[in-house]
Protein backbone atom coordinates (compact mmCIF):
# COMPACT_ATOMS: atom_id res chain seq x y z
CA UNK A 1 0.00 0.00 0.00
CA UNK A 2 1.36 3.63 -0.54
CA UNK A 3 1.61 6.22 2.15
CA UNK A 4 -1.69 7.67 -0.05
CA UNK A 5 -3.90 5.09 0.35
CA UNK A 6 -2.86 4.59 3.93
CA UNK A 7 -3.58 7.94 4.41
CA UNK A 8 -6.85 7.12 2.89
CA UNK A 9 -7.87 4.17 4.37
CA UNK A 10 -7.11 5.75 7.75
CA UNK A 11 -9.11 8.56 7.29
CA UNK A 12 -11.95 6.57 5.84
CA UNK A 13 -11.66 4.10 9.16
CA UNK A 14 -11.90 7.35 11.37
CA UNK A 15 -14.87 8.93 9.58
CA UNK A 16 -16.75 5.39 9.52
CA UNK A 17 -16.07 4.96 12.95
CA UNK A 18 -17.05 8.33 14.15
CA UNK A 19 -20.45 8.49 11.78
CA UNK A 20 -21.76 4.73 12.12
CA UNK A 21 -23.33 5.10 15.38
CA UNK A 22 -24.46 8.36 14.43
CA UNK A 23 -26.59 7.01 11.24
CA UNK A 24 -29.70 5.06 13.21
CA UNK A 25 -30.67 8.20 15.37
CA UNK A 26 -30.13 10.97 12.41
CA UNK A 27 -32.63 8.28 10.34
CA UNK A 28 -34.43 9.00 13.41
CA UNK A 29 -34.46 12.74 13.65
CA UNK A 30 -35.43 12.77 10.26
CA UNK A 31 -38.36 10.04 10.38
CA UNK A 32 -39.78 12.05 13.28
CA UNK A 33 -39.55 15.41 11.33
CA UNK A 34 -40.47 14.61 7.39
CA UNK A 35 -43.85 13.55 5.71
CA UNK A 36 -43.87 10.90 4.53
CA UNK A 37 -41.05 9.04 6.52
CA UNK A 38 -39.67 7.35 3.76
CA UNK A 39 -38.08 10.33 2.54
CA UNK A 40 -36.10 10.15 5.68
CA UNK A 41 -33.52 7.71 4.30
CA UNK A 42 -32.55 10.44 1.17
CA UNK A 43 -32.22 12.73 4.08
CA UNK A 44 -30.06 10.82 5.86
CA UNK A 45 -27.98 9.64 2.48
CA UNK A 46 -27.21 13.63 1.94
CA UNK A 47 -25.98 14.40 4.99
CA UNK A 48 -23.73 11.70 5.09
CA UNK A 49 -22.51 12.55 1.86
CA UNK A 50 -21.85 16.04 2.80
CA UNK A 51 -20.47 14.74 6.34
CA UNK A 52 -18.01 12.86 4.32
CA UNK A 53 -17.31 15.95 1.79
CA UNK A 54 -16.44 17.82 5.24
CA UNK A 55 -14.45 15.35 6.80
CA UNK A 56 -11.51 16.94 7.11
CA UNK A 57 -12.73 19.26 9.66
CA UNK A 58 -14.53 15.87 11.46
CA UNK A 59 -14.50 16.86 15.64
CA UNK A 60 -11.91 14.92 17.80
CA UNK A 61 -14.59 14.38 20.41
CA UNK A 62 -17.58 11.98 20.18
CA UNK A 63 -19.79 14.51 21.51
CA UNK A 64 -18.82 17.37 19.49
CA UNK A 65 -18.68 14.79 16.47
CA UNK A 66 -22.28 14.31 17.24
CA UNK A 67 -23.29 18.03 17.78
CA UNK A 68 -21.35 18.52 14.54
CA UNK A 69 -22.98 15.63 12.14
CA UNK A 70 -26.86 17.09 13.98
CA UNK A 71 -25.94 20.16 12.60
CA UNK A 72 -25.46 19.27 8.89
CA UNK A 73 -28.23 17.07 9.40
CA UNK A 74 -30.51 20.35 10.26
CA UNK A 75 -29.26 22.07 7.08
CA UNK A 76 -29.83 18.91 4.77
CA UNK A 77 -33.87 19.22 6.70
CA UNK A 78 -33.69 22.83 6.17
CA UNK A 79 -32.85 22.60 2.24
CA UNK A 80 -35.01 19.77 1.97
CA UNK A 81 -38.17 21.99 3.12
CA UNK A 82 -37.34 24.86 0.97
CA UNK A 83 -37.24 22.62 -1.88
CA UNK A 84 -40.72 21.20 -1.16
CA UNK A 85 -41.86 24.38 -0.66
CA UNK A 86 -40.39 25.57 -3.95
CA UNK A 87 -41.73 22.59 -6.07
CA UNK A 88 -45.12 23.27 -4.09
CA UNK A 89 -45.34 26.91 -5.15
CA UNK A 90 -44.25 25.86 -8.90
CA UNK A 91 -46.74 23.32 -8.76
CA UNK A 92 -49.58 25.81 -8.38
CA UNK A 93 -48.48 28.25 -10.85
CA UNK A 94 -48.50 25.98 -13.30
CA UNK A 95 -51.81 24.46 -12.33
CA UNK A 96 -53.29 28.02 -12.14
CA UNK A 97 -51.89 28.39 -15.58
CA UNK A 98 -53.46 25.34 -16.95
CA UNK A 99 -56.88 26.46 -15.66
CA UNK A 100 -56.87 29.36 -17.03
CA UNK A 101 -55.59 28.31 -20.13
CA UNK A 102 -58.22 27.14 -22.84
CA UNK A 103 -57.99 23.46 -23.31
CA UNK A 104 -60.51 21.68 -25.63
CA UNK A 105 -62.20 19.16 -23.43
CA UNK A 106 -62.07 16.24 -25.46
CA UNK A 107 -65.51 14.47 -26.38
CA UNK A 108 -66.87 11.64 -24.78
CA UNK A 109 -67.37 9.48 -28.01
CA UNK A 110 -63.84 10.50 -29.02
CA UNK A 111 -62.00 9.38 -25.38
CA UNK A 112 -64.02 5.94 -25.16
CA UNK A 113 -62.60 5.29 -28.92
CA UNK A 114 -58.95 6.10 -28.23
CA UNK A 115 -59.33 3.96 -25.29
CA UNK A 116 -60.11 1.08 -27.21
CA UNK A 117 -57.01 1.29 -28.86
CA UNK A 118 -53.77 -0.19 -27.44
CA UNK A 119 -51.29 2.40 -25.13
CA UNK A 120 -49.02 3.14 -28.08
CA UNK A 121 -51.22 3.47 -30.76
CA UNK A 122 -53.33 5.99 -29.00
CA UNK A 123 -50.49 8.09 -27.73
CA UNK A 124 -49.01 8.20 -31.92
CA UNK A 125 -52.77 9.28 -32.24
CA UNK A 126 -52.71 12.05 -29.61
CA UNK A 127 -49.08 13.00 -30.67
CA UNK A 128 -50.22 13.68 -34.21
CA UNK A 129 -53.51 15.18 -33.74
CA UNK A 130 -53.66 17.15 -30.37
CA UNK A 131 -49.71 17.73 -30.24
CA UNK A 132 -49.25 18.67 -34.18
CA UNK A 133 -46.00 16.06 -34.54
CA UNK A 134 -45.66 14.78 -38.40
CA UNK A 135 -46.48 10.63 -38.15
CA UNK A 136 -42.80 10.21 -38.69
CA UNK A 137 -42.24 12.49 -35.88
CA UNK A 138 -44.69 10.84 -33.54
CA UNK A 139 -42.95 7.71 -34.38
CA UNK A 140 -39.69 8.52 -33.25
CA UNK A 141 -40.84 10.20 -30.06
CA UNK A 142 -42.39 6.39 -29.12
CA UNK A 143 -39.27 4.10 -30.87
CA UNK A 144 -40.76 3.73 -34.06
CA UNK A 145 -39.47 3.68 -37.51
CA UNK A 146 -41.51 5.98 -39.68
CA UNK A 147 -42.45 3.09 -41.95
CA UNK A 148 -44.35 1.69 -38.98
CA UNK A 149 -45.35 4.75 -37.87
CA UNK A 150 -47.25 5.17 -40.83
CA UNK A 151 -48.96 1.96 -40.74
CA UNK A 152 -50.16 2.21 -36.90
CA UNK A 153 -51.44 5.11 -37.75
CA UNK A 154 -53.44 4.52 -40.36
CA UNK A 155 -55.16 1.36 -38.75
CA UNK A 156 -55.60 3.13 -35.90
CA UNK A 157 -57.40 5.92 -37.87
CA UNK A 158 -59.29 2.94 -39.34
CA UNK A 159 -59.98 1.25 -36.00
CA UNK A 160 -61.16 5.02 -35.01
CA UNK A 161 -63.38 5.54 -38.08
CA UNK A 162 -65.50 2.15 -37.58
CA UNK A 163 -66.03 2.53 -33.34
CA UNK A 164 -67.24 6.01 -34.07
CA UNK A 165 -69.00 5.11 -37.08
CA UNK A 166 -70.88 2.50 -34.93
CA UNK A 167 -71.33 5.49 -32.46
CA UNK A 168 -73.38 7.53 -34.91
Amino acid sequence: MTAVTELFVDEATAFDDAIRPLMKPLLAYFARRITPTEDAADCLSETLVVLWRRREVLPASEEDVRRWAYGIAKGVLANMRRGRMRHQALAGRLRDEVSASVIAPVDTDVAEALNQLGAKDRELVALIVWDGFGVAEAGAILGLMPDASRSRYSRARARLRMTLGDKK
